[in-house]
């Protein structure tokens, strides 16, 4: 694992611990695979007294892979807003699932006084090469008395940058720097754990894979992910890219 951009003795974070599996098989640009994927992304503040910076913008390229999300139904933004629940979105619009470890606090990331914050991630199709990005709870003791939509959806991109494919989120205000929409609360996240599922339909008589690998790179699925953080009472930000290979 490869730590760039600056170096991680002077950075605020550390982010050991990112990694990812992948199920499915390398495939080829003739054959291509349907793939799952599991990612695990950790933060912590190299000084032990606080709680890690704010993560502001997440950014996953991943060797191989190309999105056929096109294919597949979308759910709404809007409705997510609206209903405070993704319940009624089409299941296979549903791209992964998961659960954020995070702690919120005030802008001096004293962590002797950060609560927990612990909420369920959904992850849905929302068209137009986008993701939605949406927080639940199934209990108020989850996030500090937080229920589900007192965030609202947030979308990602998704492209293609020659063999990776790329998921760029940038994290609004309102789950970072402003949590809830409350001034003075901010989202240290710690840890993020998703399973990206091997979603299929059915297209003109033909199964399709909502994520499909076309190769790997000598038996390895190279792939990086670039952080972006600030330090609310400095106001310092900082980009570290952390980067490994995993089987195919």
């Amino acid at each position: 694992m490869l730590v760039g951009a600056s170096a991680a003795s002077a950075a605020a974070n550390s982010y050991a611990g990112t990694n990812f599996t992948f199920q499915g098989g390398a495939g080829s640009k003739a054959k291509p695979v349907g793939v799952g994927f599991s990612e695990i992304l950790q933060a912590k503040n190299n000084d032990a007294t606080k709680t890690a910076a704010v993560l502001t913008h997440i950014k996953i390229k991943i060797y191989g892979l190309v999105s056929n999300a096109k294919k597949f139904p979308t759910c709404s933004g809007s409705q997510m807003v609206a209903q405070k629940s993704d319940s009624f979105c089409p299941a296979k619009s549903k791209f992964a699932a998961g659960l954020v470890n995070s702690f919120l606090g005030g802008k001096d990331l004293n962590a002797s006084t950060a609560t927990p914050c612990n909420p369920n991630l959904d992850v849905f199709h929302a068209g137009g090469n986008k993701l939605w990005f949406f927080f639940t709870t199934k209990t108020a003791t989850q996030c500090n008395g937080l229920t589900t939509g007192a965030t609202a959806p947030y979308p990602g991109t998704v492209s293609q940058q020659g063999k990776f494919e790329v998921t760029d989120v940038p994290l609004p205000t309102d789950i970072s720097t402003q949590v809830a929409n409350v001034p003075g609360l901010y989202g240290s996240l710690v840890k993020q754990q998703l399973k990206w599922f091997k979603v299929s339909t059915k297209v003109k008589g033909k199964t399709v894979f909502n994520n499909v690998s076309t190769g790997c790179l000598k038996g390895k699925r190279p792939w990086s992910v670039t952080f972006t953080s600030v330090t609310p009472d400095t106001g310092a930000v900082e980009t570290q890219t952390v980067s490994g290979k995993a089987g195919c």
